[in-house]
């Protein structure tokens, strides 16, 4: 039978690794924590949302029927008429009411569709846009230790105005 081989291990190491797995413990249980109160305020919210939009209905119904009384009234007093509306004139304010009338409803896309297929060119603008590709410039560019930037294939030091380095902080990420 073979001799076991004993595992040495660091005690300094092994309390450290307890700490930090105590530490992940109470950071899982304060998100567990976090997310159950965050579930209550929403709830509040859709609560406090719903009484809103109950009272506000109330008030739209109130305000939708005295417009109709000012309409029936409109009809029995004086107003100023002109070819798009009638008007009185109050110490609260004035009642204006527009008359009805028609305008062209339209649909851009279907209408450029359209004018493309009937030679309609006058009817049809064209824009150019133009856009940086930054993903590929980025993909060539490195940064020196002095927070240079170069580009990686020839060295050559990049200075261009709205090209810069940004630190970005150390993150701690636990999965």
């Amino acid at each position: 039978m073979a001799k076991k081989k004993e595992i040495e291990l660091d005690p300094v190491a092994v309390q450290n690794k307890a700490r930090m797995d105590e530490i992940i413990a109470e950071i899982n249980v304060i998100n567990e924590q976090r997310v159950e109160l965050e579930a209550v305020f929403n709830e509040r919210v859709r609560l406090i949302k719903e009484q809103w939009e109950d009272k506000d209905l109330l008030q739209y119904t109130r305000i939708r029927h005295l417009e109709e009384e000012l309409k029936v009234l409109m009809d029995t007093v004086p107003k100023a008429e002109t070819k798009t509306q009638f008007k009185v004139s109050l110490l609260c304010g004035d009642v204006i009411l527009k008359k009805a009338t028609k305008k062209i409803d339209y649909d851009k896309k279907k209408l450029l569709d359209y004018a493309l297929a009937n030679n309609l060119m006058e009817y049809v603008s064209t824009k150019e846009v133009q856009d940086f590709k930054w993903a590929e410039f980025k993909s060539e560019l490195d940064i020196l230790e002095d927070d240079v930037i170069i580009i990686k294939e020839t060295g050559e030091v990049v200075n261009i105005d709205g090209l810069g380095v940004i630190e970005v902080p150390e993150e701690l990420v636990i999965k």
